[in-house]
């Protein structure tokens, strides 16, 4: 190595230990400076001698008053109790749950039904619980402030000791330790009593996890048994062994175990019975009040002909979805289920023609009636099986006998392929118990009747739905909106669609979900269904979400469109406000719906608005150059609507030819000639090009009426009479009068011009017709001539060889 690289090497090394040795006592100066803070920050300086004896007499009233907040606490017997009752009411599911456990034959409404049990213990654990959680985290705040308050005390003692102070400020720290010391031992034996009984609460809540383990694993195996497991075939000894003393036994237990409401589902859920029983006595009384009005609709005379089982049907209905979302005993599921099949069968017994029909329609709800009796009672699978293939047996024979009536009616082709479909699909399900696959066979015989059960009542539904809209259009005191009335069809239509889409999308499908397995219950179905989607960056597009913005976008254009008509013709058409004015004042209403719909859906969507905005700048330029013309006639239709110095109903002259103004639109005009032709004209012509509009300030028009009498005709009274003629027609505007003029001598005719206003553009050339046909009758009877060009042909000279003879002519 070179002297000069080594002389370098050794000045960089001399830096680097001097920068090091001046870094580290900066570095330690800096660990003691936060030291120092740290300890300043948590001692308090100590009060001076005057205020010590005041501070201990403020912290015995402070301890006056916790011990009345103490006293007034939670009764903590009170939950010990009810924390008892918990876990005793716990007994039962756990021996339920044993039992399946042990025999391995249970249904899988019934595993569902234990889970809802347990879920409805655990929701009220956790509402016993919240109170309690509560004071135990308001107790230990109070504590860790007494403990603060004693640090600060003996911090205070120590300060002033080492100050020398007075021997009687020792026993005023006496009095505030045996304060701070107090308080501390009451909120200490509060706590432990409260979490002794937490512990309890605690040890029940161990317990329901472990009993919602063993169902979710009861849960998994039955599902994977549906189709692993199988059972003995029929017609074999070892499916008819089955049938011994021990299955009815089995049977009896399971009776003894029906689950019936009690004091707690009432207590729970009564007010759902009570809206139940209040929805259908107002709907009864609804139909009452109005039968005969019903009468004379054919979309609503079902109601008046079953009144009592349309209000059940429509309140059963409601009260299902409350009774799905949480959860009731099997018994009181089998009465709602049977109150709604009867009343669901009656009144399309009144809306089918076709016999066919309402035979299906009483078999299915017999088949599902006779179902829910089976599984609220348990009976045994041996004798559910057969059931099924009873039932599957019958179904077919019906389905194809149906089949044939619909195609001997030639009704449509979808009512025969959906029956022979149900067919197949029964056939299956024989085959499939008779091979002893009778999870898979049940699986599906309730599945489909599920499914059609819950399509054909929400069909009912919809179309009782449509009837309420029709009587509210048409029957209520909406009827007075002549506007909602005159287009009552196309309003019930699109608003049934938007009730259709919506009632076929949020409850249907989860429903139809759920029966088929894919969901454990309703409330599952509807909540996976809402949150499917996908990630789009950081936010989450779910179904839900799209569903609820487009609903709201469809909303806002169906709201738009029913604000424009109760506006324009029933609030400004009152005021006589001239057409044009109600077109503008309708489609700035729709502009502002419509975009207040446009950014709540996006807000909905999870698109920030003030990003949007930052966007559409950023996007500004390329908008401006890409598409100025477009920009152009949007802000001149913005111009147009709120300016207007066109409007439509206006008449204008283009190019020579007259037309009448029909829409104004965002980017162009549509104007209609007198020959009915339709002209697309940009709005931005209408605003900077020169415009004659002949009715901007007013409708009347001035016509101008030339006439030519031959010379020799008495003036006074062509005048007179050209006057008369326009006095005598109605239709000419009386201010400004009629004048008329002697323009000149022309060459053939005395030159006069008639000049009237007609009072409305739109008969002006009926006004200018009339009158020419008034001064031709008048001016016959005045003996007036109208003069015609006359012209004098002289001769001066002709060609002698043109000239004939009047014999040669006549040869």
């Amino acid at each position: 190595m070179r002297i000069p690289e080594k002389k370098i090497i050794g000045v960089v090394l001399l830096i680097a230990v001097l920068m090091i040795s001046s870094h580290a006592p900066a570095q330690e100066q800096h660990q003691v400076d936060q030291t120092s803070g740290a300890k300043s920050a948590l001692s308090t300086p100590a009060p001076n001698l005057s205020e010590i004896i005041p501070l201990a007499a403020e912290l015995s009233g402070r301890l006056s008053i916790l011990e009345n907040k103490v006293s007034g606490l939670l009764d903590v017997h009170a939950f010990e109790k009810k924390y008892a009752g918990i876990d005793e009411n716990l007994k039962d599911p756990a021996g339920q749950l044993q039992r399946m456990k042990e025999s391995k034959q249970y249904r899988f409404n019934k595993i569902l039904e234990l889970r809802e049990t347990i879920e409805q213990y655990n929701e009220l654990l956790e509402k016993t619980s919240k109170p309690l959680s509560t004071e135990i985290r308001r107790l230990s705040t109070l504590r860790n402030e007494w403990l603060t308050e004693k640090k600060r005390w003996r911090d205070w003692q120590s300060s002033l000791r080492e100050e020398g102070a007075f021997d009687q400020i020792e026993s005023t720290f006496a009095k505030a330790k045996g304060a701070i010391d107090t308080a501390l031992d009451l909120l200490f034996s509060q706590l432990v009593a409260m979490l002794r009984v937490q512990e309890k609460a605690g040890n029940i809540q161990a317990k329901i996890k472990v009993l919602e383990a063993e169902i979710s694993t009861l849960i998994l195996v039955k599902r994977r048994g549906i189709i692993i497991d199988a059972s003995p075939l029929m017609f074999s000894s070892r499916y008819f062994s089955q049938f011994s003393i021990e299955l009815w036994y089995a049977w009896q237990q399971s009776l003894d175990e029906i689950s019936w409401p009690d004091s707690r589902f009432f207590a729970r859920q009564g007010w759902i019975v009570l809206l139940q029983g209040f929805l259908s006595l107002i709907v009864i009384i609804s139909i009452y009040r109005n039968r005969q009005a019903l009468y004379d609709s054919k979309r609503r005379r079902f109601l008046a002909v079953r009144p009592f089982s349309a209000g059940l049907f429509f309140c059963t209905i409601v009260a299902v979805l409350f009774f799905e979302y949480r959860g009731v005993p099997d018994t009181w599921a089998f009465v709602n289920a049977f109150i709604g099949g009867i009343s669901f069968a009656r009144i399309v017994g009144v809306l089918n023609e076709h016999s066919w029909k309402r035979h299906f329609v009483y078999g299915l709800t017999t088949v599902l009636i006779v179902t829910k009796i089976m599984e609220v009672t348990s009976i045994p699978l041996p004798l559910f099986r057969i059931y099924i293939v009873l039932t599957a047996v019958v179904g077919i024979l019906f389905c194809i006998r149906w089949a044939g009536e619909s195609q001997r009616l030639k009704e449509s082709n979808l009512y025969s392929w959906s029956l022979w479909l149900v067919s197949f699909f029964l056939a299956f399900i024989i085959i499939t118990e008779i091979l002893g696959k009778e999870g898979l066979a049940e699986y599906l015989f309730k599945s489909l009747i599920g499914t059609m059960v819950t399509v054909l009542a929400f069909m009912l539904l919809m179309f009782m739905i449509s009837g309420i809209l029709e009587w509210l259009f048409r029957s209520s005191p909406l009827r007075r909106a002549i506007a909602l009335y005159q287009d009552t069809d196309a309003i019930i239509r699109r608003v049934g669609r938007f009730i259709n889409v919506a009632m076929w999308g949020l409850i249907v499908l989860p429903i139809i979900l759920a029966f088929w397995g894919v969901y454990d219950d309703l409330q599952g179905a509807m909540k996976g269904l809402l949150t499917f989607g996908f990630n789009l960056g950081s936010q989450r597009i779910s179904v839900g979400v799209v569903i609820i913005s487009t609903g709201i976008l469809y909303g806002s254009f169906l709201a738009s469109w029913i604000v424009q008509k109760l506006v324009i013709d029933e609030v400004l058409i009152r005021r006589r406000v001239e057409t044009g004015v109600r077109l503008s004042v309708g489609r700035l209403f729709h502009y502002v719906l419509i975009f207040a719909g446009f950014l709540l859906a996006l807000s909905i969507l999870g698109f920030d608005v003030t990003k949007l905005t930052i966007m559409l700048s950023a996007l500004g330029v390329g908008i401006g150059f890409g598409l100025q013309s477009v920009v152009n006639n949007f802000v001149s239709g913005l111009i147009l609507l709120f300016e207007r110095p066109v409007r439509v109903g206006d008449y204008i002259e283009i190019g020579g030819d007259w037309a009448e103004i029909k829409r104004i639109g965002l980017r162009s005009a549509t104007v209609q000639t007198f020959d009915q032709a339709d002209l697309i004209i940009p709005n931005a012509d209408l605003v900077t090009n020169p415009v004659t509009n002949w009715t901007l300030s007013n409708r009347q028009i001035r016509l101008k009426i030339p006439i030519g009498v031959a010379y020799g005709s008495d003036i006074p009274l062509v005048m007179e009479t050209l006057m008369n003629c326009a006095k005598a027609n109605s239709r000419v505007a009386e201010t400004p009068a009629p004048q008329v003029l002697f323009l000149k001598f022309g060459e053939s005719a005395l030159e006069f011009e008639l000049r009237v206003f007609a009072a409305n553009a739109d008969y002006m050339m009926v006004v200018r017709s009339e009158l020419h046909q008034e001064i031709d009758r008048s001016f016959r009877e005045a003996k007036i001539e109208i003069a015609f060009p006359q012209r004098d042909l002289h001769l001066r000279s002709m060609d002698e060889s043109v000239i004939l003879q009047p014999q040669e002519t006549a040869k």
